[in-house]
């Protein structure tokens, strides 16, 4: 037998454990119950995931299985992909890592997918959000979800108050009415106090982010799969609610200074440092951004809300979903399913979330509403969580900021700049 048929052999060995696990009732992905196997080994999985109690939630979820071990090893963000890779070209890899849809194309060798007569389509989709058919392959499952860190909206409340704003806007269009009263300029127009952090992309954090929001809002994938397993860029999608160009066209009012809704320019401060300073009325960013801003300025009067809607639209908003991969590569494979489906337990997934305060990604423990106000917002946000399959994040980042700055310096025309970056980013998938 040669190593493709060994492999092969190895792989639908693996399947079928799992699928006699979960039949048997074994395990039961998204079921606390998966507790009671009995499990034994070692298993290793990796992520970026960070969090003092992190480690105790690993230990816990071995349940009683005594002679079971899980060993979670944290990553640098910045060269996690690049480990990923080394680790497994040298068969050292985990059996077990945490993704998110980001990591999905360059992976694809990576990842075991669950077909989905062992764990069917339907039954995933009944136990995740809606966000998380990101991870549904054509083959298979890819990942088993367990938090989300949703795209929110932080806002200043005495910058509110002082104005008499009650409550936040809850639109997009809306911001159109307070910029006036929550942008303040010196004699010489400079911009001391801002509404909002929109129309530039080098200063404003997580603009990259915002763009993508405004597409899933209007139901563009931005990256969508074709029926043979392929990818494809559809950035200026004709069958979204808003065309690309339209959402760049507002975006832009905001930095126009000629425009009444002028709030932002080039030479501010970054929009996270302008809000932590309490001069930005509005602050775009994650969820798990939360105890940076409170440590930054703990004498900052601030709440948060859901992220801005595009009226009309479907309501979404942008985040990262982690999600629990196999690899194909685990010297024990049958194992590292058992483990998986102990990792995206009713029970465990909770613990997650309480260790790292960000929503958890089973309907059964959304539909429980935190007390803490900070949380029930997050978790309100998760289940309107959607991602996209980004070819490889830093490529595709410049490619947005050149967007952006074609548009900004005249270069291009909107069209132009557009076709350009869909040109791009094609290149990147490919």
């Amino acid at each position: 037998m040669n190593n493709f048929q060994t492999i092969l052999a190895a792989v639908f060995l693996a399947f079928f454990v799992f699928a006699v696990l979960i039949f048997s009732g074994m395990i039961k992905i998204g079921d606390s119950s998966s507790n009671s196997t009995n499990l034994k080994g070692k298993v290793v999985v990796w992520g970026t995931l960070s969090s003092p109690e992190l480690y105790k939630v690993f230990e816990s979820a071995t349940g009683d299985n005594r002679d079971l071990y899980i060993s979670y090893v944290k990553k640098s963000s910045a060269s996690y992909q690049q480990e990923l890779i080394e680790a497994f070209a040298s068969n050292k890899g985990p059996d077990l890592f945490f993704i998110t849809p980001d990591m999905i194309i360059k992976n694809q060798d990576f990842f075991y997918k669950v077909p989905y007569e062992n764990y069917p389509e339907k039954a995933y989709r009944n136990s995740f959000i809606d966000g998380a058919e990101i991870f549904l392959d054509t083959e298979g499952t890819i990942g088993f979800p367990v938090v989300v860190d949703p795209m929110v909206m932080y806002y200043n409340k005495n910058m509110l108050s002082n104005e008499g704003i009650a409550v936040p806007p809850v639109y997009w269009n809306e911001l159109f009415n307070l910029s006036s009263r929550l942008t303040k300029t010196e004699n010489n127009g400079a911009v001391k106090e801002s509404m909002i952090a929109l129309g530039r992309y080098d200063n404003v954090s997580h603009s990259k982010e915002i763009l993508a929001t405004f597409l899933l809002q209007s139901n563009n994938p931005i990256v969508e799969k074709e029926k043979d397993g392929g990818y494809v860029p559809v950035l200026d999608d004709n069958r979204s609610s808003f065309s690309l160009e339209e959402i760049l066209n507002f975006l832009m009012e905001f930095s126009n200074p000629s425009n009444l809704s002028y709030s932002w320019n080039r030479s501010l401060p970054n929009s996270t440092d302008m809000f932590t300073s309490g001069k930005l009325a509005f602050y775009l960013g994650k969820a798990s951004e939360l105890f940076k801003i409170q440590s930054t300025n703990p004498n900052l009067s601030f709440d948060v809300t859901e992220m801005l809607q595009t009226k009309g639209a479907t309501k979404r908003t942008n985040g990262d979903i982690y999600a629990i991969a196999v690899s194909s590569r685990s010297k024990n494979p049958s194992m590292a399913f058992s483990v998986a489906g102990l990792l995206s337990s009713d029970e465990v997934v909770q613990s997650f979330s309480n260790a790292l305060s960000l929503p958890p990604a089973l309907k059964s423990l959304l539909s429980k509403k935190p007390i803490d106000p900070y949380l029930y917002t997050f978790s309100n946000s998760a289940i309107i969580t959607r991602s996209w399959v980004d070819p490889n994040p830093i490529a595709t980042d410049n490619i947005f900021g050149e967007l952006f700055n074609n548009i900004l310096s005249n270069k291009l025309e909107v069209g132009s700049a557009i076709s350009r970056a869909q040109d791009q980013l094609e290149q990147v998938i490919k």
